[in-house]
C-alpha cells in the first residue's frame, strides 16, 4: 500500500459553497481559489497545515515576482518541483517516506501519541480512553499528525523529546482572505529566499541560527519516527471514522533540537518567523489576574502596567483550563495587543480575518487547544490605545467595589467572585461593542450595570447600606472613567471610540 501526499486525500477543507472534503497537496493548489480554509476538528491544524502548504509555496515558487492576489488559482507549472520530488511525499511504503526515519530506535509506541488529544490507554488527561493495539489511523490521519509536529511539539522526556523552533506552546496569529488562494499569497513574501533543502528533503538539522529560513522554520522536524505498517483489512479510524487499512503503531522519539531554544538559557525566538506572536513578560500571578487588582484595591490608571515592567517578550500562551474565568474571558483583549505589536500586521493587505491558534500547556502537558477570530478591521489605528483603555477600565471595577464598603482594607472575596462571574457576560459585550463600534453611552451602561450586579449581590445589612454603596460604587466610577478621558485624549486624536466622561442611562438609575 501507498499513500502519496501530492494527490491522496488528506488535508481537510471547506469549499466556499459550504461542502467539505479531504484533497491532496496539488489540489489544495489547483482549487485554492474555490477552497475557502483549511477546515480541521483541532484549531492547531489548521494553522501547522497552513503553513506547512506555505513552506511548499516558497520552495515552488521563490523566484516567482508575478503572484497577485487578485487572481484566483494558481499556475500549474509554478509546482514543477512536485513531481521532480515526488517519491519525498509518500507515506507508505520500503524506501524514502514522508517525514520519517527507518533507523528511528524501536521503541514501539501506539499511533495515538500523533494526536495529543487521543485517547490513549496511559495519558491522563482523558475520562474516556482506548486500548493500544486495538485501534488504529488511517493514513490520512497520520499525515495530519505528523505535519502538526512541523509547527507544534511539546517538550518532555528530559530533552528526549524535542520541541518545534519556538518552543512548546507559542500561539501563531495568521492573516486569512477570502480564500484559501488570497491567504496563502497574503503570507508570501517573495524577497525571503532559502537557505537550505526543504525538511520533506533534508533530513538533517540546521547547524544553528543563521541556517534558519522560512521553509525550514515552517516545516521543521520535530519528531523522527517510522510508522507501522497498515492492516490488511478495512477498518474504522478512530480518529476520523473513515473506513481504510489502519496503522496502529510506530517507533517515535524526538528530532532536531531547536538552534534558539537551548536548555539552561533565557528563551529566545526567531524573530523573523512571520506569524509569531510575542507578548510582554508575565509572571504567574500577573498573567491570573491581568494586572494588579489582586495586589491592590485602587490599582494607578495614570501609570498604567506598561510603565512598571520592562519590555522583556515572550511568546502569547493561551491560559490553562484550570485559569480562573476572567483569565479565559479576557484573553482577546491581551491576544490583539500581542498582533498589534508583531510582525503578522507588516506587509499585509487588507485581511478579512486574523487567526490565533494555539495549544494551552501546563508543564509541557497540552491541556487545550483553542482558536480566536478578529475581523480584520480591527487591527487599525487607536486600536491599542483603545485595548489599554478597557484594560485599565476592567482593572479599576474591583477596587471600585472594595472602595464602595465600609473597610475596603478587607479582601471580599465575595466581591471578587462575582466580578470574575460576571466576566464573560462583560468581555462578550466588550468585543461586541469593540467589532460593531461600541457608542460611549452604552459602554458607560454596561461598565455601570456590572457595579450595580455586583453591589447588590454582596452588600450585607440593609436596603439602605445596600443603597449606600450602589451610590458610592457609581460615583467611584464616574471618577475613574474622568480619569482615564483626561489621560487618554489622544483617542479621540486616533478616531477610537471615546470614553464617556460620566455615567447615565439604564443600569445607572436610583432605586
Amino acid at each position: 500500500m501507498n499513500f502519496n501526499l501530492i494527490d491522496e486525500d488528506w488535508i481537510p477543507v471547506l469549499y466556499c459553497d459550504g461542502k467539505a472534503r479531504r484533497v491532496g497537496i496539488r489540489r489544495a493548489f489547483e482549487e485554492a481559489g474555490q477552497i475557502r480554509q483549511i477546515a480541521a476538528s483541532n484549531p492547531m491544524d489548521r494553522v501547522a497545515v497552513l503553513r506547512f502548504l506555505l513552506a511548499i509555496f516558497y520552495w515552488c515558487a521563490e523566484d516567482r515576482t508575478d503572484v497577485a492576489i487578485s487572481a484566483d488559482s494558481f499556475r500549474d507549472e509554478w509546482f514543477t518541483q512536485l513531481d521532480l520530488n515526488r517519491e519525498c511525499f509518500n507515506l507508505l511504503g520500503d524506501s524514502n517516506r514522508f517525514y520519517q526515519d527507518k533507523s528511528t530506535p524501536a521503541n514501539s509506541r501506539p499511533i495515538g501519541d500523533l494526536l495529543v488529544e487521543f485517547p490513549t490507554e496511559t495519558k491522563i488527561a482523558h475520562l474516556h480512553r482506548l486500548q493500544d493495539k486495538r485501534y488504529g489511523l488511517c493514513p490520512a490521519c497520520c499525515a495530519l499528525g505528523i505535519v502538526r509536529f512541523c509547527t507544534w511539539a511539546n517538550a518532555y522526556g528530559g530533552g528526549r523529546y524535542t520541541s518545534a523552533v519556538n518552543g512548546p506552546a507559542p500561539a501563531f496569529a495568521v492573516p486569512h482572505g477570502g480564500n484559501l488562494y488570497q491567504t496563502l499569497v497574503m503570507n508570501w513574501t517573495p524577497s525571503r529566499t532559502s537557505k537550505r533543502e526543504p525538511p520533506w528533503l533534508n533530513t538533517e538539522g540546521p547547524e544553528g541560527e543563521s541556517d534558519l529560513d522560512v521553509t525550514t522554520v515552517m516545516a521543521w522536524r520535530s519528531r523522527r519516527l517510522w510508522l507501522g505498517d497498515p492492516g490488511k483489512e478495512d477498518e474504522t479510524c478512530a480518529y476520523c471514522g473513515n473506513v481504510s487499512k489502519l496503522i496502529k503503531q510506530m517507533a517515535f522519539t524526538g528530532n532536531w533540537p531547536s538552534p534558539i531554544q537551548v536548555k539552561g538559557q533565557d528563551k529566545k525566538f526567531w524573530p523573523r518567523d512571520p506569524h509569531l506572536v510575542l507578548d510582554e513578560k508575565h509572571n504567574r500571578d500577573n498573567v491570573e489576574v491581568e494586572g494588579s487588582e489582586e495586589k491592590s484595591p485602587e490599582p494607578s490608571l495614570r501609570k498604567g502596567r506598561r510603565g512598571n515592567r520592562s519590555e522583556e517578550k515572550t511568546t502569547l500562551g493561551f491560559p490553562i483550563p484550570a485559569s480562573r474565568a476572567a483569565v479565559h474571558t479576557r484573553f482577546w483583549r491581551r491576544a490583539l495587543q500581542a498582533i498589534l505589536g508583531s510582525n503578522v500586521t507588516r506587509d499585509v493587505t487588507a485581511p478579512h480575518a486574523f487567526i490565533v491558534a494555539g495549544p494551552a500547556a501546563n508543564k509541557g502537558l497540552y491541556q487545550d487547544a483553542a482558536a480566536l477570530r478578529f475581523p480584520g478591521a480591527c487591527v487599525q489605528a487607536g486600536t491599542a490605545a483603545y485595548l489599554d483603555t478597557l484594560r485599565m477600565l476592567v482593572e479599576s471595577l474591583t477596587g471600585v467595589l472594595m472602595r464602595s464598603t465600609p473597610n475596603p482594607k478587607r479582601q471580599h472575596p465575595n466581591r471578587r467572585a462575582a466580578l470574575d462571574a460576571l466576566s464573560p457576560y462583560l468581555e462578550a459585550t466588550l468585543r461586541e461593542g469593540f467589532e460593531a463600534g461600541l457608542s460611549s453611552q452604552r459602554l458607560a451602561q454596561e461598565f455601570a450595570a456590572v457595579i450595580e450586579y455586583v453591589a447588590r449581590a454582596t452588600t450585607r445589612g440593609s436596603p439602605f447600606r445596600r443603597r449606600e454603596a450602589l451610590d458610592r460604587a457609581r460615583n467611584l466610577l464616574i471618577h475613574k472613567m474622568e480619569d482615564l478621558i483626561t489621560d487618554w485624549s489622544s483617542l479621540r486624536a486616533s478616531n477610537a471610540p471615546e470614553i464617556p466622561r460620566s455615567v447615565g442611562g439604564e443600569g445607572v438609575q436610583d432605586e
